[in-house]
């Protein structure tokens, strides 16, 4: 018996435990991890059998699971059943799930609505989400609100947003405060955008240093920024080396 064989004679029994135990945690990587094994070896189907009548019966885990299951296979229609009956209980992580997958504009309303509902829970992109669809309505003091609580609560994408909106309404001293913050964490964004902050203000040592972490990342926007910093300093050599790494994926990093 091959090595594959043997895996997938145990990979079943194995998944269903290990699947179980992410969904209750809300270990998304995990979850993928064991769904993928699944749908490696032709499982998904049988754990969808093995998942349901728990789910059927109220169990949170157990519907969570074929979530993930459908969402292995593409089936989003297949997914969305259990996705609203663990929303309706009041899981932070459906709630947020279903307001992120809900269609866009139409679904607009009601994303807004769980994100609502996921961010009283204290689930971090939520707050994160909710302040992006304010914003983008006009609401910016209570986007404002959202985006500082969940950098308040050590969300770097948040403190980044947040660094972002200061930038839009000049608040510059306050949005370096949070580029740092969130860059101090491994924030490639914000490395590139404090890189850049310290550029408009004159301050090319620091702009270099910072942009360089950011395209040392792979940032392409911070590669450019520093290519041009580069040139106009005279190291036109080091400027080419830089221009050549940008890899021209679509659009830019930049801010």
């Amino acid at each position: 018996m091959s090595g594959d064989e043997e895996l997938a004679q145990g990979i079943g029994p194995a998944a269903k435990i290990a699947l179980k135990r992410a969904a209750a945690e809300d270990d998304a990587d995990a979850a993928s991890l064991w769904c993928a094994r699944l749908a490696r070896f032709g499982m998904v189907e049988e754990a969808e059998r093995h998942f349901r009548p728990a789910a059927e019966e109220g169990d949170l885990a157990s519907a969570k699971c074929l979530v993930w299951l459908a969402w292995e296979e593409g089936r989003i229609q297949d997914a969305w059943p259990w996705l609203e009956r663990a929303a309706g209980t009041g899981d932070p992580w459906a709630m947020y799930e279903l307001g992120a997958s809900l269609p866009r504009p139409e679904g607009l309303k009601d994303a807004e609505r769980w994100y609502r509902r996921a961010a009283g829970t204290g689930h971090v992109l939520a707050m994160n989400d909710l302040a992006a669809l304010l914003s983008r309505a006009g609401l910016r003091e209570e986007a404002m609100q959202w985006y500082r609580r969940a950098a308040d609560a050590g969300l770097d994408i948040a403190m980044n947003n947040l660094a972002i909106q200061h930038v839009l309404h000049g608040e510059i001293a306050d949005a370096e405060r949070w580029f740092d913050q969130a860059a101090g964490v491994g924030n490639v964004q914000a490395m590139a955008n404090l890189g850049r902050l310290k550029l408009e203000a004159g301050e090319s040592a620091e702009a270099e240093s910072w942009l360089t972490s950011a395209a040392e990342k792979g940032h392409e926007g911070a590669m450019d920024m520093l290519a041009d910093l580069m040139a106009a300093t005279g190291r036109g050599g080091e400027a080419e080396i830089w221009r050549g790494r940008i890899t021209g994926a679509e659009g830019s990093d930049r801010r």
